[in-house]
């Protein structure tokens, strides 16, 4: 009686290998088949495509190139790179790159979308540009004479640009000129000096010289209308 009830109980060899094979085909046949196609599902769905925003060096300060690079397994259904909110025109290259010119310095936006819908936004800063007018500082020696240097940090200064204008806007010729130091001289009008410079790339400064006597002293003033719009003013006498 006890080994007809541990007969019933114990199952043969052949069997529990059956059951163990049903296991292993359905893992092997659904199970896994199952997770793999959600997988690649949920990476269909959810996967977004990677950029990379390159700004290139410039040679003359006032243009230079941008590329835009799709680093992504799915196609693109939308490809936009702006500046400063302005949209850019995009030049296809090779490998999914794409180029565009720049003239200024700003902000970059490139957007890109993919097929599924999913999209991705990177920004990077232009500023390899020179945008910016030459700074001038100025001196007097009291003799009624201005010392005006011109510097830029970017493109240079273009010393040849380098002009003034007296009040009734005839050109006044320098009393002296250093050219390794970006540095000259006019003697003051009093009624208006007007000094004008460029930069390699372009930008102008403009330096309005004026003076006017306070007691017994000649006071210069100073404004300028293209580089930091601030005025100031120089104790100088005139002999």
């Amino acid at each position: 009686m006890a080994n007809n009830r541990y007969s019933s109980i114990r199952r043969p060899p052949r069997y529990r290998k059956k059951q163990q094979n049903e296991w292993g085909g359905a893992l092997l046949f659904y199970v896994l088949p199952f997770l793999v196609l959600n997988g690649l599902i949920f990476f269909c769905v959810t996967s977004q495509p990677k950029i990379e925003v390159e700004i290139a060096d410039t040679r003359d300060y006032v243009v230079t190139e941008v590329t835009l690079t799709v680093k992504s397994f799915f196609p693109t259904k939308n490809i936009q790179l702006s500046l400063d909110d302005e949209k850019l025109e995009l030049t296809k290259g090779k490998k999914r790159t794409y180029t565009a010119a720049i003239t200024k310095n700003g902000t970059l936006e490139a957007s890109v979308t993919n097929i599924n819908g999913m999209s991705v936004i990177l920004y990077e800063h232009a500023n390899v540009l020179d945008d910016l007018p030459p700074n001038v500082d100025y001196t007097s020696n009291g003799d009624g004479i201005v010392f005006v240097t011109v510097t830029d940090s970017q493109s240079g200064v273009d010393f040849d640009s380098i002009y003034a204008l007296d009040s009734t806007g005839q050109r006044v010729e320098p009393l002296t000129l250093d050219r390794s130091a970006n540095a000259v001289s006019y003697e003051i009008d009093p009624a208006g000096l007007h000094v004008f410079a460029k930069d390699k790339a372009g930008n102008e400064v403009q330096r309005n010289f004026t003076s006017h006597k306070e007691g017994d002293v000649e006071t210069l003033e100073s404004d300028s209308s293209a580089d930091d719009n601030t005025d100031s003013e120089v104790d100088i006498s005139f002999e």
